[in-house]
């Protein structure tokens, strides 16, 4: 009978040691996956608004070049050439970011507007804000952002000096943050509770999750205490990831990018009490089961790193030009076509007499020919849902996966094939390169190999009609 109880007395020892030390090793662990969880939702806060800052510096940099081009052409031509109001006038319509196209006003209170509006009587150029900020400059710059009256929507005037002839002028346009506002709501669609564009000086919000802040000033008046918060923290530009103080006592994540090619800064903020009871409903039942969870979170672990370690392998890219590679291409466009199987629009593009550049100069300088062609491709195609790469060789695809009618196809592609070969002339004269394109529309497919066929059969009539140019089936 001691025995026994000595036994059963030495079990409860037993027991009351380790169970303490497993629940206590338990609590610890589901501590620290805790503050992994919290760690992970800051990292994927930053990452996701890292990624938007620079979706919207590049749209803004597109504007920029596609500007310059004008602007360029204008000051070659000079004012004194119908030429330059011919080619002014096709810029209306030609970028869904400044519809209206080009304006223009000199000293003496002449103005031409790409649109065909005419202003009233009264209408002095001298005196308009966009004709004071073109002064400033003689590149391209954004000015302050402002709400337009007619329309409702945040736009911003883009201005520059031209350098013609003794007068002065100023080349501007009216350019829309549709796309901003795209932007923002993109990245709220999850955990992300809002996000903002916000001007660096006047601090007017250019576009918010929230659509009633837009047009708005973020100061320290304002009646939320997370944007006075934000507010306090641009004061000392201070960008990057922050924990702040919210409405009604709730804690937030708060991450700062400044956007590059303008001067607005990028708000994210993610409310932190939203992370943690999503958290405590995965761990109140997993501190009920204790071991079993752990198992099923080890389980679960193992899981997303061998997905994860799908997924790398899967994102393969080309070496030399860091484009998607042949496989990662073909992953892109066929789950596009899955998804919008009567959107989409794809280019095979093949570099012209690039043979004779490694012939002539050697494979080194035939390298860097398809890495500066990569850049051009990048820099070109880099609206929503383009994909570039490098096929292999001096062969290149884009995949635009939106809609897109022929006529703007038809547009775009020559304006490429004059962007292309005007770069490469520039800098490999006696090589005489240029690109042929070939394009299929995927309405027009009933599969990936089936569009890919058509637009290399493109390609091969471009080349076969003398290189140059593109072809459209």
């Amino acid at each position: 009978m001691k025995q026994k109880s000595r036994y059963i007395w030495t079990n409860i020892k037993l027991v009351c040691t380790i169970v303490p030390i497993v629940l206590l090793m338990i609590i610890i662990y589901f501590i620290l996956v805790r503050n992994e969880i919290i760690a992970l939702s800051k990292a994927k806060l930053s990452l996701e608004s890292q990624n938007y800052a620079e979706d919207i510096s590049t749209w803004a940099e597109s504007v920029l070049q596609e500007m310059t081009i004008y602007k360029t052409m204008a000051e070659q031509v000079g004012f004194d050439n119908e030429e330059t109001y011919r080619m002014m006038a096709t810029s209306a319509g030609s970028h869904s970011a400044y519809p209206y196209g080009l304006y223009m006003g000199d000293e003496h209170g002449n103005y031409y507007d790409s649109s065909g509006w005419v202003p009233d009587d009264d209408f002095v150029v001298t005196e308009r804000d966009w004709y004071k900020e073109g002064l400033e400059h003689d590149t391209f710059t954004f000015g302050e952002p402002y709400v337009d009256a007619m329309t409702g929507s945040t736009c911003v005037s883009v201005t520059a000096r031209i350098n013609t002839d003794s007068t002065i002028r100023v080349l501007a346009a009216d350019v829309y943050l549709d796309y901003a506002a795209q932007l923002v709501n993109e990245i709220t669609a999850n955990e992300i509770e809002s996000a903002l564009f916000v001007t660096r000086n006047s601090r007017l919000i250019v576009a918010d999750s929230n659509a009633s802040m837009v047009g708005n000033y973020l100061s320290a008046d304002n009646n939320s205490v997370l944007y006075q918060n934000i507010n306090m923290l641009l004061d000392t530009d201070s960008t990057g990831l922050h924990e702040v103080s919210g409405d009604y006592g709730n804690r937030y994540f708060v991450d700062i990018n400044t956007i590059v090619n303008t001067d607005w800064y990028f708000v994210t903020c993610m409310n932190r009490d939203v992370v943690i009871h999503n958290l405590w409903r995965i761990e109140f039942p997993m501190l009920v089961v204790a071991i079993a969870a752990s198992l099923l979170l080890f389980a679960m672990t193992s899981k997303y790193s061998r997905e994860m370690s799908i997924i790398r392998k899967r994102a393969k890219r080309d070496p030399l030009t860091n484009l998607w590679n042949r496989n990662g291409f073909e992953e892109h466009v066929r789950l596009s076509m899955e998804e919008n199987p009567e959107h989409g629009l794809l280019l095979i593009i093949d570099m012209d007499n690039f043979k004779l550049v490694n012939d002539q100069l050697g494979h080194p300088v035939g390298d860097k020919v398809l890495q500066d062609f990569s850049q051009l491709l990048e820099s070109f195609f880099n609206r929503n849902k383009d994909v570039v790469s490098r096929l292999g060789g001096d062969e290149f695809a884009v995949f635009i996966g939106r809609n897109i009618t022929a006529a703007e196809t038809n547009a775009m592609l020559t304006k490429f094939i004059s962007i292309a070969h005007q770069n490469l002339d520039e800098k490999y004269p006696a090589q005489n390169l240029s690109a042929s394109i070939g394009a299929a529309f995927v309405s027009h497919s009933q599969s990936y190999n089936f569009l890919y066929q058509n637009a290399d059969k493109a390609l091969y009539e471009a080349k076969r009609n003398g290189k140059n140019r593109f072809q459209i089936r």
